[in-house]
């Protein structure tokens, strides 16, 4: 009996590890740029009145977005929706407009970029500076509301309809880590952006006299990306757990 159930048990088990190993990593990615997209907001609120300052901050958030974020974050996205068209391509047509906004995201990022580099402090402090701001925010603003939207419907969908040779081949794939993984890298690369991130976070949030509801914004979003990194430790242990259990049963006469 325990033979027969351990040999339906055991390829679930592997397909939940690998599964959960493949997506920690995107919620790992995701925790990070959570906090990358924190600092633009604070600084794009200075970018009038503080230009100086606030322009090589944003220079360095905005090109760690497109070296990570949109050239290897996202095409390992793009690679677990290629499986999930395979598998369900009902799922996959409901996911069709992420997949879109990856290559959206990413020319909005590198237009952005390129406008802050050529404006003149002076145009910064003036009408430039202002309609930057309100396009800075926007897109942290959308990007925050891409990533709620995959961890809802893609990551969970991906999660019910791959299989464990799916999963496996995923983690095959070529993978690089997150630069901010590597403190000293990540501050050799982006020295203000790495100062800015290694403060407290009540000073990354910005003037004192902020909104009520800007704050009580930011709070609730250092507390789901608490919760969500304790949640998967959680996850974690539990499948250890599992799995050295039905190994120690496997192995009783």
């Amino acid at each position: 009996m325990n033979r027969r159930t351990n040999r339906h048990a055991e390829p679930r088990i592997d397909r939940s590890a690998a599964a959960e190993r493949y997506m920690q990593s995107l919620r790992e990615d995701h925790a990070s740029l959570s906090r990358v997209l924190r600092e633009i907001d604070a600084q794009q609120s200075l970018l009038q009145s503080a230009p100086g300052a606030a322009r090589p901050v944003l220079a360095e958030a905005l090109r760690y977005l497109l070296v990570y974020q949109h050239s290897i974050h996202h095409p390992r996205e793009d690679r677990l929706f290629a499986r999930v068209r395979a598998r369900e391509p009902r799922l996959y047509r409901n996911m069709h407009s992420l997949v879109r906004e990856h290559r959206i995201g990413q020319e909005v990022a590198e237009r952005l970029a390129g406008e802050l580099s050529r404006a003149s402090l002076t145009r910064l402090r003036g009408k430039t500076g202002r309609d930057l701001a309100r396009r800075l925010h926007g897109y942290v603003q959308h990007t925050r509301d891409h990533m709620r939207r995959e961890e809802a419907v893609f990551y969970t969908g991906s999660e019910r309809v791959l299989r464990a040779s799916d999963w496996k081949a995923l983690l095959a794939g070529p993978t690089q880590r997150d630069p901010a993984a590597d403190p000293q890298r990540f501050a050799a690369r982006y020295p203000r952006l790495a100062e800015r991130l290694a403060r407290p976070q009540r000073d990354v949030v910005g003037p004192r006299d902020a909104p009520a509801s800007a704050d009580l914004t930011v709070r609730l979003e250092q507390a789901v990306e608490r919760c969500g990194a304790l949640l998967h430790q959680v996850i974690d242990f539990a499948q250890r757990v599992a799995c050295a259990s039905i190994r120690s049963t496997s192995r009783r006469p």
